[in-house]
C-alpha cells in the first residue's frame, strides 16, 4: 500500500513540477498507526536501516527521518517525517526499488502522506 501511495505521489509531484525543479528542501509526512503486536522500536529499527539506504541512494547525508508521536491529543498514531535537501534528491530515493516497503507494512499501516516545501523566514534587519 505504501508503495502505491508513493507511486501516486511521485507521478503527481513530477507532473506538477515538470516546469521547474526547486532547490529548496522538501518534507514528506506519512500518517501511520502501529499494527497490533508491533512497537515503536520495531518501526524505528526498520527506519534506521531505510535511512542508511536512502542516504546512499540519494547521495547525501542531508536526508533525515523522524518518528513523530503525539504528546497531547489523539495518541492513536504517529507520523514519519522525512526531509530531503531538494525534490531531485527525493525523486532519486522515491524512484529506486526499496526492499523496505514490506517490512514497514508488517509493523505499521500508513493511511496518507503529504509533501511540503517550506520557505525559511529570515529575521528582519
Amino acid at each position: 500500500m505504501l508503495k502505491k501511495i508513493m507511486l501516486a505521489t511521485v507521478t503527481s509531484v513530477f507532473l506538477l513540477l515538470s516546469v521547474a525543479v526547486h532547490a529548496e528542501p522538501v518534507t514528506i509526512v506519512f500518517s501511520c498507526k502501529l499494527n497490533d503486536g508491533s512497537t515503536k522500536n520495531d518501526a524505528m529499527a526498520i527506519n534506521a536501516r531505510w535511512l542508511k539506504w536512502a542516504r546512499a541512494t540519494g547521495g547525501t547525508d542531508k536526508i533525515t527521518s523522524s518518528f513523530v508521536s503525539t504528546v497531547i491529543g489523539d495518541l492513536g498514531g504517529f507520523m514519519w517525517v522525512d526531509t530531503y535537501p531538494d525534490i531531485a534528491t527525493w525523486g532519486k530515493v522515491a524512484d529506486a526499488d526499496s526492499e523496505f516497503d514490506a517490512e514497514f507494512d508488517e509493523v505499521s499501516t500508513c493511511s496518507s502522506n503529504r509533501m511540503y516545501r517550506g520557505e525559511e523566514t529570515m529575521p528582519a534587519k
